[in-house]
């Protein structure tokens, strides 16, 4: 009987030498770039390497006091009685922000004792950046891309971003850390819808609840809204009357966050709403990081401001009708799409839908990104501490963009030093109104589940 193993060769093994030992370094370094693999244990390094940089951070760099005094002789005028946000107001001017933003400080001020504990209060912010920073990385991995690594680093290289959190203490970054945590929950919400589950429903009333406290911390949330309102209606099976029961409990949310504000009296009531959403609001010219190329009476201008607002407007339609809900996103040409709309009470959604499908991560971290992004290119003013509205979703936009790696590198170098130039320039600011403007376009080349792949 013939031995069935002597065709059997034993496996070759490399040789051990200089060449293959430099050719495996080799391949170890550029995997840490380009080697989708490497992203996930990469991603938990990173984690670790903040961590130990915001401390860094923390130990050897001087905090800096902008805004957050302020923040607690507000705090102190209210727990003492004062509601009437016509006479609340600290060293930098008048409170301006909802009820969202008095909780939190008013926790921030018992923890740091007011002014006197403040590297506590750095110490919570560096633990917000972390917990911002690891469901980033969440959101990221559920888009279902395989993105290279480098990926990854681009969103640990803002020097800015770093000092907004631990050296500024800015209520931007909670308003950001319940967005981010909104997105993920959509994300979640639509592989439970994708699996008939009632937690798909239950999950996208939370994300409402979630939205509702991000606009309750800094209005700056608004800019998600029209991206959040298509993802929510895909989600709950193109059903108008679901839609607005969703978008009714989160005015119920912030109607009861605001409360105390709401009914203290009708003066009360007024000058809180006048305040606190005031979307009228003067900018200081000294003080802008996308306009200061554009000369200081007509950035002050009604007639600038209404022309913001028209570009913002006509952007976010073009994307809502011929990207976010294209034929290639719900099965169905525009026109049926909209009839459907108008079948109140019933479920119209096809079974092509991308929300459907496993692709439905990366749709909604697609559509709500560039709704915001849409509304940061066009607004009528960008302060340093407003990186934190935009700066997390930056790499993925990119990467979904389809723009190779070199020019997502440029980017992202360049978009950097324009928010690290003080004061702001002609042409850092030109710069970086020409930076939005190439991502949001490179988002033209991007389907809602075929991004280009490098």
């Amino acid at each position: 009987m013939a031995d069935t193993n002597a065709d059997i060769q034993p496996e070759t093994q490399p040789e051990l030498n200089l060449e293959n030992v430099l050719g495996d370094i080799k391949f170890g370094l550029l995997s840490l770039f380009n080697n989708p693999e490497f992203s996930a244990p990469i991603a938990v390094l990173l984690t670790v390497a903040e961590s130990l940089l915001l401390k860094a951070v923390i130990h050897f760099v001087p905090y800096t006091e902008i805004d957050y005094s302020t923040y607690m002789q507000q705090i102190d005028q209210i727990e003492a009685g004062e509601l009437d946000y016509a006479k609340i107001s600290g060293d930098t001017g008048p409170i301006v922000y909802p009820g969202g933003h008095v909780y939190i400080y008013s926790w921030m001020k018992w923890f740091t004792n007011g002014m006197d504990n403040v590297y506590v209060g750095q110490q919570i912010f560096r633990y917000l950046y972390l917990a911002t920073f690891v469901l980033t990385l969440v959101a990221y991995f559920q888009t279902n891309v395989r993105f290279k690594p480098y990926v990854l680093y681009f969103l640990c290289l803002s020097k800015r971003l770093h000092s907004i959190y631990v050296l500024r203490l800015f209520n931007d970054c909670f308003a950001t850390f319940l967005m981010v945590a909104t997105i993920v929950v959509l994300q979640q919400a639509a592989v439970w819808r994708r699996k008939k589950s009632p937690l798909g429903a239950v999950l996208t009333f939370f994300s409402a609840q979630l939205f509702s406290s991000a606009v309750s911390v800094k209005m700056n949330a608004l800019l998600y809204l029209p991206g959040y309102l298509v993802v929510v209606y895909m989600i709950l099976g193109e059903n108008l009357l679901h839609t607005l029961a969703v978008i009714g409990f989160g005015c119920a949310v912030q109607a009861g966050i605001n409360w105390n504000f709401l009914v203290a009296s009708e003066s009360t009531r007024a000058h809180f709403l006048q305040n606190a959403f005031d979307f009228s609001r003067a900018f200081l010219y000294r003080w802008t990081v996308n306009w200061k190329f554009v000369p200081e009476p007509i950035f002050r201008s009604r007639e600038f401001h209404t022309s913001l607002l028209f570009a913002h407007t006509a952007a976010l339609t073009f994307f809502a009708v011929y990207k976010w809900t294209n034929k290639s996103v719900t099965g169905k040409p525009s026109t049926k799409f909209i009839r459907d709309a108008l079948i109140f009470y019933k479920n119209t959604i096809g079974p092509e839908n991308v929300i459907l499908s496993p692709e439905s991560g990366r749709y909604i971290f697609w559509v709500m990104a560039t709704s915001n992004l849409i509304g940061v290119l066009f607004a009528r003013s960008l302060h340093y501490q407003f990186l934190a509205w935009y700066m997390y979703s930056l790499p993925m936009l990119l990467q979904l963009g389809g723009l190779p790696w070199y020019a997502q590198t440029a980017l992202v170098v360049v978009h950097e030093w324009c928010w690290n130039v003080y004061p702001s320039t002609a042409a850092s600011s030109a710069t970086l109104v020409a930076v939005l403007a190439t991502v949001v376009l490179s988002q033209l080349r991007c389907g809602f589940g075929k991004p280009k792949q490098e």
